[in-house]
């Protein structure tokens, strides 16, 4: 029984040993092999960038031993274009072996051929540094009796924009992202990450800047004898609306509803949205930072002749 099981693992051992054998020659043979790498870098001469996206991968063939293929480390880095020789314009770069190359060279990897795509557009540009204003995108809605009394930028009131000149340029103002608050009651800081602008290499600097909500208890103004606008008036018809004028009831953050003139508040109907007896609900519109209380009397009666 004893020799059975030596004879057994001499077997194996030797099966295993074949096996090893095998893998050794089998991977230290050259290979072609056809198969998508990524475009990591586009060399540019200096002050030199793109303004529009390469593509993200070629498919390439590449002649590599067993071992070579079957690691990742190379193919991660991916590949680089050489577009050094172009300034600022737009052109047709065909894609061959003597502009494209492997990021991480090695003897072991070679490049053979570029297959799809072999020309792509590239759009080359100057690298502009711009100033620019940022500005909030904050829909912010206080609890009831309660006002935004303001949005200020803490810091910064501006940031940095590099990349395109062709894009930078063209933009005035940053904006935050989009940010909905609800049910404040109280004055709120935050960190709000800048809305990158679409384009191809555009860098923020700083990418984020910091907001100070002021939340005030409301004041109620009355505004009495606001006249009413009436739209759609007949040609042929004299309209004569009961009442003429309404009074509004408004609320919002003490010192700026103080300040508020009278003439920024309207007040409309109109005739072609009566109902059969012959009336119709007030608008009455007011800037954005007050809201209505109430519009007294909320509809208008029509009377024609």
């Amino acid at each position: 029984m004893t020799k059975i099981f030596e004879h057994l693992w001499i077997k194996i051992i030797a099966l295993v040993f074949g096996l090893l054998l095998w893998f050794h020659v089998a991977t230290e043979k050259n290979y072609t092999y056809q198969l998508y790498l990524p475009v990591s870098e586009i060399i540019l001469n200096k002050g030199l960038t793109l303004s529009s996206s390469p593509p993200d991968s070629l498919m390439v063939t590449v002649s590599a031993t067993g071992k070579q293929l079957m690691r990742k480390k190379w193919r991660s880095r991916g590949l680089k274009i050489i577009a050094s020789q172009f300034i600022k314009g737009q052109y047709d770069l065909n894609l061959n072996t003597s502009n494209v190359s492997i990021s991480s060279a090695t003897t072991d990897v070679t490049l053979e051929e570029i297959l799809s795509p072999s020309n792509i557009k590239i759009s080359v540009d100057k690298i502009a540094e711009v100033m620019v204003l940022v500005e909030s995108d904050i829909l912010a809605e206080p609890d009831d009796g309660y006002a935004v009394g303001s949005i200020s930028l803490i810091t910064p009131s501006k940031v940095r924009l590099k990349g395109p000149e062709s894009i930078v340029k063209k933009i005035p103002v940053i904006f935050t992202v989009n940010k909905v608050l609800k049910g404040l009651r109280s004055n709120i800081e935050l960190t709000l990450p800048l809305a990158k602008p679409f384009g191809h290499a555009i860098e923020l600097t700083p990418d984020s800047v910091s907001l100070l909500i002021e939340i005030v208890p409301v004041k109620t103004r009355v505004f009495n004898q606001i006249p009413i606008m009436l739209y759609n008036r007949p040609k042929d018809l004299i309209v004569e609306l009961i009442p003429e004028f309404v009074q509004v009831e408004l609320t919002g953050p003490p010192t700026e509803i103080d300040l508020l003139n009278r003439n920024k508040l309207t007040a409309s109907v109109d005739y072609n949205k009566r109902s059969s007896s012959q009336k119709s609900f007030l608008t009455v519109d007011c800037p954005v930072k007050f809201k209505i209380k109430n519009a007294t009397p909320d509809s208008v009666l029509f009377l024609t002749r």
